[in-house]
């Protein structure tokens, strides 16, 4: 008998929270609105990178594990990559943590790296932030300026400030996220196949192409 299964989303800062959590509701209009083939999917936010390591695993085995016993446990963790790339000394040891994870329990586990940061992200849709922030279209994108440099000199040229992993109200919505997930099928599709998705890499393209 196939057991019951759950895919429990980690991620940094409540921005990344947001942003997953509307990934996954734009995999579902993409395909349908089909059916996932999973049980239950829960997001939780470390609140930084740094608590990766310590409350991760304290929250999977104190909260995962007693409310979903009987579940296959698929685990994604979310973060910028940036702080591995670039820091002296990276902020967690990422196969440790995998390791930790396995051996109390999860099926499986996955890594979603935002190239470099999810700002980075965001700005594969640059006209999204345009609209949210009320920029002109022509308003001109410095290519010069990583994605949290960007984000955070719009947001000032239209008088407002960007917290790094704080929820801004809108930014989400505001963005073509299936435009982003033609840019980032390969950190994604991992996500998409245990949901149960079967995709060739090209129905996100597909779609962005038949809007115009």
């Amino acid at each position: 008998m196939t057991r019951p299964k759950m895919i429990w989303v980690v991620t940094e800062g409540q921005t990344d929270e947001e942003f997953y959590k509307r990934i996954i509701q734009e995999i579902r209009k993409n395909n349908g609105n089909v059916r996932f083939s999973v049980d239950k999917i829960k997001h939780t936010c470390a609140k930084g990178i740094g608590r990766f390591e310590k409350k991760i695993p304290n929250v999977f085995k104190k909260e995962i594990l007693r409310a979903y016993p009987e579940h296959d446990k698929v685990v994604f963790l979310c973060y910028d990559r940036d702080v591995f790339e670039f820091a002296s000394k990276p902020p967690i040891d990422r196969k440790r943590l995998e390791r930790t994870l396995k051996t109390a329990g999860a099926s499986k586990v996955f890594h979603i790296k935002a190239d470099k940061t999810i700002e980075d992200v965001f700005m594969k849709d640059p006209d999204g932030v345009k609209n949210y922030l009320g920029l002109n279209r022509n308003y001109r994108i410095n290519t010069s300026l990583n994605g949290l440099d960007m984000i955070k000199k719009m947001f000032r040229d239209s008088n407002r400030t960007y917290f790094k992993g704080e929820r801004t109200e809108g930014l989400i919505e505001a963005l073509d996220l299936t435009r982003i997930m033609s840019k980032t099928c390969l950190e994604i599709r991992d996500l998409c196949h245990e949901l149960g998705l079967i995709c060739d890499g090209t129905k996100c393209k597909r779609i962005i192409e038949e809007r115009r």
